[in-house]
């Protein structure tokens, strides 16, 4: 034991006797158990906090990754569909299918296969992104757990 540590030690028992002697050793004694509890209480609230952001960050990652696939598969569906409509009308698709100018049989066809084709574009990348998540990560991707039937 070096000097220091025997100096508090000897400085403490001092101090217990001294709260002997005036009647606090009950209101010392709670105040070190108050201590006590109040240590394990920020121990537990560090705890909680830091799962807390962990699970934050990984709802984060998700969000990321399931609408940014589903994003990128949107853009390239509307892509071959595009060409497609190109290739099979010899024109261009409508830019505004609820321009007045535009034929109703036209806008309505672009507008059908369009939100057909890119819906389950959405649906193939994202289902895909989760099944990628699943095999990573071991478990469902955030939100999806929730999910019931």
């Amino acid at each position: 034991m070096d000097q220091s540590t025997s100096a508090q030690s000897l400085s403490g028992a001092t101090g217990a006797r001294r709260a002997d002697r005036n009647g606090l050793a009950p209101h010392v004694a709670a105040v070190e158990a108050a201590r006590a509890r109040l240590g394990r209480d920020l121990d537990t609230l560090d705890t909680e906090v830091r799962a807390q952001m962990g699970h934050t960050a990984e709802k984060t990652a998700w969000k990321v990754l399931g609408t940014g696939g589903a994003i990128i598969a949107g853009i390239m569906t509307r892509k071959v569909l595009m060409a497609t409509w190109r290739k099979t009308k010899h024109s261009d698709p409508p830019t505004n299918p609820a321009d007045r100018e535009t034929d109703w049989v036209e806008a309505l066809t672009w507008t059908v296969a369009t939100s057909i084709a890119v819906g389950i574009a959405r649906l193939i990348a994202t289902r895909g992104a989760a099944g990628a998540w699943e095999k990573f990560t071991g478990a469902l991707p955030p939100g999806l757990q929730d999910v019931s039937p």
